[in-house]
């Protein structure tokens, strides 16, 4: 399976230093892990600034709040669900699956998942709900500034707070710089029950000019409530389009020969003229809602491939007129690192 396309990206969305380690008082990893051992379900509600349709962890600053939901289960099965409103990722224990409700896109790993599909930074935080220490190891791990504070609520309650400044690891300029969580720098703020040493609050901002922007925000967090069965099966549509692994084509050596620039337009003049065959030599599926809206769009402009240090393929910038006369200015992202050794589209459109 395309890695990127299980893991950040697909055509239908919109586009995946030294630290200073302060010592972890023993008595707080102790009542941790004390914590740790009665957690047997973890939910969690976030909101999130970001995009309906896109990748779990892809980050849109200047947009509207959005839900995001994890289910999880601790132990043998260690099932799990993870919601947004225009996709989901569901583990029952036997196989994951993803779908993605613009365009009615389904893909499946046969086999169970730990995390798939961009999830993984919603696993990260299920994890550190059963022990503060979990946060601390996890920044102290990636050498990112961490640091253990403590308050005391309204209540009178004690919390300890451990805080992780991280680094994108990207340069000035990367188009992926600050595009998902793990593209970003950010500074993460985890609040934990003293005496429970379980996660009960979460802040995620946004290092940016001229001040950080809260991106990710936990609204409930819930423990060893019973998660009805029905959470980790999902019912697709009868007429749901499934992914399908790239195949060599009988010319295969004429695609594989071709540049990103070659690429995008072989493919964008395709779906211009709505031959969908050729359009499919570069992207699957070809959704009935893709052909309505780029059927008969008209090239003006395609640009010179761009690259991201975070990405394996290209971007190609394009300009194009669709055919209801709306012009879009995006950039094609394309990739080759497949069998076949062609250009596929892999987002972008």
């Amino acid at each position: 399976m395309n890695k990127h396309i299980a893991g950040t990206g697909w055509v239908l969305g919109a586009v995946t230093i030294l630290g200073i380690i302060l010592s972890v008082p023993r008595e707080v990893t102790a009542q941790a892990a004390k914590g740790a051992a009665k957690v047997t379900s973890f939910h969690m509600l976030c909101q999130m600034r970001t995009l309906p349709n896109d990748n779990f962890s892809f980050i849109e600053p200047d947009h509207d709040f959005v839900p995001v939901e994890l289910w999880k289960e601790f132990g043998n099965s260690g099932r799990w669900r993870v919601d947004k409103p225009g996709r989901v990722a569901v583990m029952d224990g036997q196989s994951t699956l993803l779908f993605i409700k613009s365009g009615n896109v389904a893909m499946k790993l046969p086999q169970p998942s730990q995390s798939a599909f961009d999830t993984q930074w919603l696993h990260d935080m299920a994890n550190f709900a059963q022990s503060s220490d979990a946060a601390r190891r996890f920044g102290q791990a990636r050498g990112w500034k961490t640091e253990l504070t403590r308050e005391t609520d309204a209540t009178g309650a004690p919390k300890a707070i451990v805080t992780i400044e991280t680094k994108s690891g990207l340069p000035e300029g990367d188009r992926m710089r600050n595009k998902f969580l793990s593209t970003a720098n950010t500074r993460q703020v985890y609040r934990f029950g003293d005496q429970t040493g379980r996660l009960e609050a979460v802040q995620v901002y946004l290092h940016d000019d001229p001040a950080d922007v809260l991106i990710v925000e936990a609204k409930q967090i819930d423990y060893n409530k019973p998660i009805d069965p029905n959470v980790f099966h999902f019912e697709l549509p009868a007429d749901v389009n499934w992914y399908q692994e790239p195949q060599k084509l009988p010319d295969n050596e004429k695609y594989a020969a071709m540049t990103p620039e070659q690429a995008a337009r072989a493919f964008l003049e395709a779906c211009g003229r709505e031959d969908w065959n050729e359009a499919g030599k570069f992207m699957q599926p070809i959704t009935d809602e893709f052909k309505q809206v780029t059927g008969g769009l008209e090239i003006i402009n395609i640009g010179t491939a761009l690259s991201s240090q975070a990405y394996p393929g290209r971007y190609v910038p394009y300009e194009i007129k669709l055919k209801n006369g709306y012009v879009k200015k995006l950039n094609l992202a394309v990739r080759n690192d497949n069998p076949t050794h062609r250009w596929l589209v892999d987002g972008g459109i």
